[in-house]
């Protein structure tokens, strides 16, 4: 009979005892979750910059962060019997009570930034207020706060931080290259810049400047000029529009990009809640909702908004970054930002403008009016490559339009459905002959001046290879519109679709004998979730048999388009998306369907059109909205300038 083992090798060790950590351990775990690269060392520095009340900003920077990061403004200072406390863990003048962590007003107030940056750096503070007679210094190495020196500097208070993760090896080591670690600097100044333009901003590298922002009261310029990192901000200033919107306490201003400057990422996205850079999935898809019809699908816009509302209406305290927020009513947000950016977009002219380089200089020369760009700027090199490519088509279809245009040139009919034109005087948009007031003055002029002269008249158009129509520009600009028959027209038939869709059933036709549609069981589970849609736009569909369908109605708006052709593609399309349309949103499904119905009623490239279609077709375009693209996203028309071409024929 054995009695309990005494052993020590299987004795049960005893549970750890819980200590408090100590306070330069507590420092480093919290600089895990604040300071995850040099990038957020950057951050936290220019928060409390702009919280002083800075009005110039500088940021030095050696080795892409890692050896050296100096941010220096002309803001408060901090008083000499406070700047101790600077460092200390949990200390700032920014809230006082737990009702302050539901009004905050300023870009930091946690306390906790300088500590845990000090931990895994050696750090130097120079600071003065404009009262003080001087400066101090303060010095922070091994996490040991040396005392307080008095010493020569401006008012405003410099923060050096050197050798980043000196203590922490592990974390240095995940560091990327210096390019890339600047990089991400350089996001992080933008993101203070943008909506603070009363703020001059300079960013130095290893002894170059790389990005100066002068101060100015001018939002637009500011956006501009730090996007390109340009003086004018370039070609991206007339490219972006100003917004203002208002709705129930919710403010938003900014500016949205032209359609052609959509980019495959959302990294030239911005939003901003009361001057605070924040990430929200809802209001990025509101963004992209937008402009859903103006861009191709897989593309994203670019914009930058500025969000102002109560600071008791959110909670930014939900991330150690900040950059995340709740809201107290979502939906009201995601609704005003998507009312702001409708309502600008509707009432803008989106029509690309044709750029073109001058044909005597590089591709990166000034001629063709394309603004230089820093080598960090966002927009910097994307245009140069394509200028000249540009420039030389262009050329090629002036040159195109006046070999074909002739008053003796024959015209097929295409018998595409058309509303009757609101033009009075169809014959003013024929090719004959010039009015008197048109003719040459001598009669000597050259025959090709006489043969041509009819292009001058109001209104004037001609249509090229059956696919594009050449228009005199109507407005002040003056210059020719170049415009794609099949994207003009697959706009024209989406938006009536759309507005008879929403205002009730469209009218369909009985088809004489029913259309019989073989389908699979995933073609007939898609068939579901669009069933109810179908029937609103005067679709009827019945079950012929176990696997296929018969069409016995179908919209008389879509009397060209094969009914069998037509549902079979939908469906295919319903299945590419995924979950069949089940996942789609109501307004989703509406546009995948109008978008699929629209394109294959319009006239396609290749088709010959009557002087009537045309005209009726250049009339429609200013009858609907977003008449610049097609419901893909597609330019319809493009625009070059009277001024481009007098550039082109060295008029200028």
């Amino acid at each position: 009979m054995g009695g309990m083992s005494t052993d020590p090798s299987t004795a049960t060790p005893p549970p750890p005892r819980i200590r408090p950590l100590p306070d330069a351990l507590i420092n480093k775990i919290a600089a895990g979750e604040v300071v995850e690269r040099p990038a957020s060392v950057v951050k936290e520095l220019l928060e409390n910059a702009i919280d002083a009340g800075a009005r110039r900003i500088a940021v030095t920077i050696e080795e892409g962060g890692r050896t050296l990061i100096r941010v220096s403004d002309d803001g408060q200072g901090i008083p000499a019997e406070d700047a101790a406390l600077a460092f200390a863990q949990h200390a700032t003048s920014k809230i006082q009570s737990p009702e302050d962590l539901f009004a905050i007003t300023t870009m930091g107030f946690r306390g906790e930034a300088l500590a845990s940056i000090a931990s895994v750096s050696h750090a130097t503070l120079t600071t003065r207020t404009r009262a003080a007679e001087h400066a101090i210094v303060l010095e922070v190495k091994d996490s040991v706060l040396a005392p307080a020196v008095p010493a020569a500097a401006p008012p405003g208070t410099t923060l050096e931080i050197r050798d980043l993760f000196y203590s922490v090896p592990a974390r240095r080591k995940f560091l990327r290259t210096d390019a890339t670690e600047f990089s991400h600097i350089h996001e992080m100044v933008l993101r203070s810049a943008l909506p603070h333009p009363e703020v001059g901003f300079t960013l130095g590298h290893n002894s170059r400047t790389v990005l100066e922002l002068r101060a100015t009261q001018d939002a637009h310029l500011r956006v501009a000029e730090a996007l390109t990192g340009s003086d004018g901000g370039g070609d991206l200033h007339a490219q972006l529009i100003p917004l203002r919107f208002e709705e129930r306490g919710i403010g938003i201003s900014g500016f949205a990009g032209q359609p052609s400057l959509a980019r495959p990422n959302v990294k030239f996205q911005y939003l901003f809640l009361n001057g605070r850079f924040i990430r929200d999935r809802s209001l990025f898809h509101a963004l992209k909702e937008a402009y859903r019809g103006l861009i191709e699908p897989a593309a994203q816009p670019a914009a930058i908004l500025f969000l102002r509302m109560d600071p008791s209406w959110f909670d930014v305290n939900v991330h150690p970054q900040k950059t995340e927020v709740r809201f107290r009513d979502s939906g009201s947000v995601y609704r005003a930002v998507l009312a702001a950016l409708r309502e600008k977009l509707l009432s803008s002219d989106l029509t690309p403008q044709v750029r073109t380089a001058n044909r005597f200089e590089g591709a990166g020369g000034q001629g063709g009016g394309q603004g230089s760009a820093g080598s960090h700027g966002p927009w910097s090199g994307a245009r140069d490559a394509s200028s000249s490519r540009d420039s030389a088509e262009t050329r090629q279809v002036i040159a195109e339009f006046f070999r074909q245009a002739s008053p003796a040139q024959p015209r097929l009919e295409y018998g595409v459905e058309t509303s009757p034109s609101p033009i009075d005087d169809p014959s003013r948009v024929t090719f004959g002959e010039p009015r008197a007031s048109e003719k040459p003055e001598s009669a000597e002029a050259p025959a090709a001046l006489v043969e041509h002269q009819h292009l001058k008249s109001e209104g004037r158009f001609i249509q090229l290879h059956n696919t594009f129509i050449v228009a005199e520009s109507g407005d002040a600009a003056g210059g020719i519109v170049i415009i794609d028959q099949h994207a003009l027209h697959e706009r024209i038939l989406y938006e009536e679709l759309f507005a008879r869709a929403t205002r009730g059933a469209l009218e369909g036709q009985r088809l004489l004998l029913p259309e019989i549609l073989p389908i699979t069981p995933r073609h007939a589970a898609a068939l579901e979730t669009v069933r109810p849609l179908l029937a609103t736009l005067g679709i009827e569909i019945t079950d012929f048999d176990a696997g296929s369908i018969a069409v016995h109605s179908f919209p008389s708006l879509l009397s060209k388009v094969n009914p069998r052709e037509f549902l079979r593609d939908l469906l295919d399309r319903l299945l590419d998306v995924g979950g069949g349309g089940s996942k789609l949103a109501p307004e989703e499904l509406l546009h995948e369907v109008l978008d699929m119905a629209s394109c294959k009623a319009a006239v396609k490239a290749g088709y010959p059109l009557s002087q009537e279609e045309i005209a009726a077709l250049l009339a429609r375009k200013e009858q609907v909205d977003r008449s610049s693209n097609c419901p893909h996203g597609r330019p319809t028309t493009l625009r070059l300038s009277l001024s481009d071409l007098e550039r082109q024929f060295k008029r200028k």
